[in-house]
């Protein structure tokens, strides 16, 4: 990951590849430099090592691997330089060149932060004592290392989420250096310790002064964007790309690019956002961070593209691992994150608990990205608390093969249930305490790595009056179109827990016409809830009306096209036609598990008529050693395709139904395919730009 934006995680401007210019940059110039009569240098000093002729065989080993270190880096081969560098370091430990270099390999070759820290501090000693503190650098030539060493312990320190110690640094450049990309690293760390108006001051100083146009346009670009002036933001990202398209080859142009996206995925232009990412990742430095990938897939995970948002992590992972030796630290996290969601939508509920808990445990570094560690800390414990409920509810239409495994079942749901309220607990304080009193509420804050779908699950717990107050508000300052049916949603759904089935059903009714088509987790989460809202009005004293059961027959349906996994997580039963010998005793068995699961008969309710058919056969032919063979199957009435099938042949009929019933459910409510992509229009911002 690459510096990113305070909005929704914005990506960096500084880069594996411009570290990697800078330290050939340092290498060329520092190489020179000691072959040089340093006029400023102590010639009293004995312990100078530049000139105490004792050790001058010594120098001169340590310059030649330092200059074959500088020649492997133009080639290339950055892992032998680090070799040379090494050797050069055991030769010389007092020389603070080899620690500067090591220091600058491992911050943009490998990502190991800490280890680049240590060296880089230990070579700011060892520079300070060959030369004192460069109060006055007018007219040594060493101010030159100075500037860039301050520089690269600025970004160390930016890596490791030291924020004020890195603005600290920044101060000590200022005071003697300028330079093209300071006002762009002055203004992310600023925006990064929520100095947002002082940043933009800078960030637009530095323009006026000739800085790094790619770079600071960029950053320009986030702070606009977190200031809610969109449209502004956008113009300076396409100066940006510009800026970058006139460097050549060089040019970072996937930076601004992914960027842009979120602006537009703020916008609900999701087909924009979608262009804009997908023209990222398809660029040569569209693998450096994950930015692109990430914004990418959480799209398609909302629009319920599963297996293209799977393709789109993998693809990333396989990139990433061929660009080197580079550590994961900057994104092992937001992996673990968004294949959890992935898994969990899917119908995979142990997978996707795995990857959450690695969520919450996993170390990553947040000093180039926009997002935080208390962003990726609320998402990872809301999605992990959604997960464990949806296990608890899963367990439930789980036929035992055993007395030990029902006992199991029995006693693990509550556990799971308590556990799944007491993250949503953790994660509710964490937004309070941490999140600016809960700015993630604003739908698609691309600072935020919520789920915003799903995201009603995490207030349930907040009182009903203050949490309406706040809805309120949100409605009223929020103007765009979308949004306001999440906040809808996010009432009805609240409205539900709280005991108000009328008021939420006006709310869910409301949200769910205003959603678009693409909208389609959002949708499935409108649908369960008016579900489970208009069922649970259906009292022994007051039945559901004729035209009520019709309503929740035909939402069922729609559910069940867009997101089958919503059924186990939320104990829907799918309606069904039943096709069955009833004279079978096998089949009569195998039915009446199916109905205690998760489907009902459609034709026990009088006038219902179900779009999809179950249907239980039992082949004439059979395996040696098997007694019966049984398929399982449900159709889609109207197509007549075969929504999911298992075919199992009975060897011991102990557990055959138990194994039969429960593969046939984990199959059905799994998600299948994707539905169609829509057309990729062009990009505004792309527009008259040289490419």
């Amino acid at each position: 990951m690459v510096e990113e934006s305070k909005k929704s995680s914005r990506i960096a401007t500084s880069r594996t590849s411009w570290l990697a210019a800078m330290l050939l940059c340092c290498l060329l110039q520092l190489s020179s430099f000691f072959q040089a009569n340093l006029v400023f240098a102590d010639v009293s000093s004995q312990s100078n090592p530049l000139n105490d002729r004792a050790d001058t065989a010594t120098a001169e080993n340590a310059d030649q691997l330092i200059r074959e270190a500088q020649q492997l880096f133009a080639s290339s081969r950055p892992i032998d330089a680090r070799a040379k560098l090494q050797k050069a370091l055991k030769i010389a430990p007092d020389d603070y060149r080899p620690h500067m270099y090591l220091g600058a390999y491992y911050l943009g070759e490998e990502a190991l932060f800490k280890l680049a820290y240590r060296y880089l501090r230990r070579a700011e000693q060892l520079f300070e004592a060959r030369y004192g503190p460069m109060d006055n650098p007018a007219g040594s030539e060493a101010w030159r290392q100075h500037a860039r060493l301050l520089y690269l312990l600025s970004e160390a320190r930016l890596n490791l989420d030291k924020y004020q110690a890195a603005l600290d640094t920044l101060d000590q450049f200022s005071e003697r250096y300028w330079d093209d990309w300071y006002p762009g690293s002055r203004a992310w760390v600023l925006m990064k310790l929520n100095r947002v108006d002082e940043a933009i001051s800078v960030a637009q100083t530095g323009l006026l002064r000739e800085a790094d146009n790619g770079r600071t346009y960029n950053i320009l670009g986030i702070l606009l964007s977190v200031k809610g002036s969109r449209k502004l933001s956008l113009e300076a990202f396409s100066k940006a790309i510009q800026a970058e398209l006139s460097i050549g080859g060089s040019g970072q142009i996937a930076t601004p690019l992914n960027n842009a996206g979120e602006v537009y995925r703020e916008l609900f232009a999701d087909d924009l956002a979608e262009a804009s990412w997908l023209k990222a990742i398809g660029l040569p430095d569209g693998c450096d961070h994950i930015l692109p990938s990430l914004n990418l897939a959480i799209l398609y995970v909302d629009q319920l593209r599963l297996h293209q948002a799977t393709r789109v992590i993998d693809d990333f992972e396989a990139c990433f691992a061929d660009h080197g030796v580079r550590a994961d630290s900057e994104h092992r996290a937001l992996v673990s994150l968004i294949r959890g969601r992935i898994a969990l939508r899917s119908g995979d509920v142990e997978t996707a608990t795995n990857h959450l808990i690695q969520a919450t445990e996993r170390q990553q570094w947040f000093g180039k990205i926009g997002t935080s560690l208390h962003d990726v800390q609320f998402a990872s414990l809301v999605a992990l608390a959604q997960a464990l409920e949806a296990k608890a509810e899963s367990i439930e239409d789980v036929i035992p093969k055993s007395i030990k495994e029902s006992l199991y079942n029995t006693s693990i749901r509550p556990w799971l249930k308590i556990r799944a309220w007491w993250l949503n607990r953790r994660a509710r304080q964490v937004a309070l305490d941490e999140l600016h009193d809960l700015e993630d509420l604003w739908i698609r804050h691309t600072d935020a790595m919520v789920q915003y779908p799903t995201l009603a699950s995490a207030f349930v717990g907040f009182p009903g009056s203050s949490f309406e107050k706040r809805i309120a508000r949100m409605i009223q300052s929020d103007d765009r179109k979308v949004a306001q049916a999440y906040y809808r949603l996010y009432t009805g759904i609240h409205r539900y827990h709280s005991g108000d089935l009328k008021g939420a059903e006006s709310a869910l009714r409301t949200s769910l016409t205003s959603f678009r088509s693409v909208d389609r987790l959002a949708k499935a989460e409108a649908l369960v809830y008016l579900i489970k809202t208009i069922e649970s009005q259906d009292k022994f004293w007051s039945s559901l009306s004729e035209a009520q059961q019709q309503e929740v027959l035909k939402y069922k349906m729609t559910l069940f096209g867009l997101l089958p996994s919503h059924f186990r997580y939320h104990s829907i039963s799918l309606p069904v036609e039943l096709h069955y010998d009833k004279q079978n005793e096998l089949s009569e068995e195998i039915v009446d598990s199916l109905l205690d699961s998760r489907f009902t008969e459609a034709s026990a309710v009088s006038g219902l008529q179900s779009a999809y058919k179950l249907v239980v056969r039992q082949s004439s032919s059979k395996p040696q050693g098997i007694t019966a063979k049984i398929q399982l199957s449900l159709v889609d009435n109207k197509s007549n395709k075969t929504v999911s099938n298992i075919v199992k042949g009975v060897a011991s009929e102990d557990t055959f139904v138990a194994d039969l019933v429960n593969d046939f459910v984990k199959e059905t409510f799994s998600h299948k395919e994707d539905p169609a992509a829509e057309a990729i229009p062009a990009l505004p911002i792309l527009q008259g730009l040289t490419q």
